[in-house]
């Protein structure tokens, strides 16, 4: 079971993070921001993510994300990503970055995760262009806490810019967490397929 006490912290959490994107959303008119909904048959994750001078540091890409399973698994990420962008000379982009987990699974298993990683990505040109990424994070014993003792976090997958400002994908990904006796899997390489919105 969860302690009650990190459950209500976890919760609180998450309801700052949801005021925290209402009250800032206004003023992100001057930097592009969007939002992601993936899903698979068994997970969903939903992502918000905008520049990161929304905490008074510029240049990288912020992202805030929730993800959940029907097993009862969920976990708040925060990640910042700094990447070049492609161009028609250099359409394979590197990205390296560091991403936060803060969750609980339904084993009673409690997370609390830095990772570092980062994302390769080759941009194919055109009318309707499109990409195909790699990215992946690791946080090994010495920044896992709690319960937690690695997470491997992987994606692999595919978008197109299906309309302006909206890009449909699709991918599999790999999450899984290590408490020293066994490996838990909270997505185990399923096809997800989701879709992200720019405004």
């Amino acid at each position: 079971m969860i302690a009650p006490n990190f459950r209500g912290a976890i919760m609180k959490f998450l309801r700052s993070t949801c005021l925290f994107l209402i009250c800032v959303s206004p003023f992100g008119t001057a930097n592009a921001s969007d939002f992601e909904a993936a899903l698979s048959s068994e997970t969903a994750q939903f992502t918000f993510r905008s520049d990161s001078s929304l905490i008074g540091w510029g240049g990288a890409d912020l992202a805030l994300g929730f993800f959940y399973n029907e097993t009862g698994d969920f976990l708040l990420q925060a990640s910042l990503l700094q990447m070049r962008q492609a161009s028609q000379e250099n359409p394979l982009t590197f990205g390296v970055g560091v991403k936060t987990y803060l969750g609980s699974l339904d084993n009673g298993d409690d997370i609390l995760a830095l990772a570092i990683g980062g994302q390769v990505r080759y941009t194919i040109p055109g009318t309707m262009p499109m990409a195909i990424y790699l990215s992946a994070y690791y946080a090994p014993e010495i920044t896992s806490f709690s319960d937690s003792e690695d997470v491997v976090d992987y994606q692999f997958g595919f978008q197109i810019e299906a309309l302006p400002q909206t890009i449909a994908f699709v991918g599999i990904r790999q999450l899984e967490v290590s408490d020293g006796n066994s490996d838990y899997e909270l997505d185990d390489d399923r096809i997800h397929f989701g879709i992200r919105l720019t405004f």
